[in-house]
């Protein structure tokens, strides 16, 4: 009896064994088997962080033009590796748009096209090609989640690239929404714009409005030094070493902040003699 339940377990053990494996054939019909063995491999190299290797193995599998489904799968993996894993960021633009020629499968779409963005913007400092990706993005209906996101960038983007016509006109748009999830924040950057800019009437105007609003302590530390910065390079002198006093224990370098107070001090003394 023990022998026939024993042989009965084996034998549904088996079973499921027969039922897995169809399963997994069925789900890698276009699978030959080296092409199988080769992603296997590429899997396990990325396990033991042989990134290298990995995109070698996958490139080559492409090589056989596997099919539709599992090209675009291996292309998104080689941009994966190349962006995050490689610095290969050239790489790793041309696989996400060859996924982008694949499909048309909006997921896979907005996926690579924050992936192109991300790249361009924080890696290669392509702000001009950064702004057709994030346009692209907001341009999206229904309206994406991080679609308050993709506008900041856009404005941010404008204004590295030195277009402060253009970077005001987006923080405008911006500040025209007071549920925009940047509507404070975009504050500041106007403000940093018009610094840029030396207009510095405007900048302490938009940062005197910023600071009406903002609530984080780094950030209001952040905007008091450049608008402290204004008042010294304008020669308001007692302005600038009070506001400069007032965050000299909350600055992250305090001893930028010293300087700037005794350099203020001297001056202050000097036009007394």
């Amino acid at each position: 009896m023990l022998r026939l339940k024993q042989s009965n377990n084996i034998y549904k053990c088996f079973i499921w064994a027969v039922v897995l494996t169809t399963a997994l054939i069925s789900v890698s019909c276009d699978f030959t088997p080296p092409i199988n063995r080769k992603i296997i491999d590429a899997q396990n190299y990325i396990t033991e962080q042989k990134y290298n290797k990995a995109a070698f193995l996958y490139e080559d599998i492409l090589k056989s033009n596997p099919g539709p489904e599992l090209r675009l799968k291996i292309c998104y993996q080689l941009g994966e590796l190349y962006a995050i894993y490689l610095g290969e960021y050239k790489k790793a633009i041309y696989y996400y748009n060859e996924v982008k020629d694949l499909t048309e499968d909006p997921l896979w779409l907005i996926k690579t096209e924050e992936k192109l963005a991300e790249i361009n913007f924080n890696y290669r400092k392509n702000y001009k090609d950064a702004i057709k990706n994030y346009t692209k993005l907001s341009e999206f209906t229904p309206k994406l989640k991080k679609y308050d996101y993709f506008q900041i960038q856009i404005a941010l983007a404008y204004y590295y690239l030195n277009d402060s016509e253009n970077a005001i006109k987006q923080l405008t748009k911006i500040q025209s929404e007071p549920n925009h999830e940047y509507f404070v924040r975009s504050f500041y950057y106007l403000g940093l714009v018009y610094f840029e800019k030396k207009d510095f009437n405007k900048a302490l105007f938009v940062w005197s409005e910023y600071l009406k609003r903002e609530t984080k302590k780094e950030y209001i530390v952040q905007a008091k030094f450049l608008v402290a910065n204004i008042y010294e390079s304008t020669e308001n002198l007692k302005m600038a070493y009070d506001i400069y006093y007032s965050i000299a224990n909350d600055y992250p370098n305090p001893d930028v902040i010293q300087n700037r107070l005794t350099a203020l001090y001297e001056r202050r003394v000097s036009r007394r003699r």
